[in-house]
C-alpha cells in the first residue's frame, strides 16, 4: 500500500480508504483479537492521513456494522442452530439490537464509500465513520 504513496504525492490528489469495522468503536463479544488488529489499522489511518493531509490526500477508514450480505446471512444460520431457532427468528433477534430495526443494505454502505473516493470528499481526512443503524451506543460513535 505504502509504495503507492509517492504516486500519490507526485499528483498532489489521492484517496485511501480502509474497510473494518464498528467492533473499533465498541467491542463485539468474543471478537478481542480482531478488534484489536483492527484498532491498529485505524491508528496507522489515523498517523498515515496527518503526514499525507497537505499533499492532497485523504486517509480514511469505515466502520460498518450488520450489513444484509451472504456473510452476515451465515452468521445467522449459526444463531439459529446454536438457539435452535429459525432463520428467520435469527435475523429478528440481530435487527431488534439494531436501532433503525433492519440491516444495512449494501447501496447504503457503497454511497459512503463512493463519497469518502471522490474529489468532493476532499475536506475529510482521518475519520473513522461508522454506518451502523445507530449500533454504536457511544457519543462519537
Amino acid at each position: 500500500m505504502l509504495s503507492i504513496v509517492p504516486l500519490l504525492q507526485k499528483n498532489k490528489y489521492g484517496r485511501v480508504l480502509f474497510l473494518e469495522s464498528m467492533s473499533v468503536k465498541q467491542p463485539i463479544e468474543n471478537l478481542a483479537l480482531s478488534t484489536s488488529l483492527r484498532l491498529a489499522v485505524v491508528g496507522f489511518a489515523k498517523s498515515l492521513s496527518q503526514e499525507l493531509a497537505h499533499s492532497g490526500i485523504t486517509v480514511n477508514v469505515i466502520a460498518p456494522g450488520s450489513h444484509d450480505t451472504k456473510a452476515l446471512e451465515r452468521l445467522f444460520v449459526r444463531k439459529s442452530q446454536d438457539h435452535g431457532i429459525s432463520l428467520s427468528d435469527a435475523r429478528k433477534l440481530s435487527e431488534k439490537e439494531i436501532p433503525v430495526r433492519r440491516l444495512g443494505r449494501p447501496a447504503e454502505f457503497a454511497s459512503l464509500a463512493a463519497w469518502l473516493l471522490s474529489p468532493v470528499s476532499g475536506y475529510v481526512t482521518g475519520q473513522t465513520l461508522t454506518v451502523d443503524g445507530g449500533a454504536v451506543k457511544g457519543i462519537f460513535g
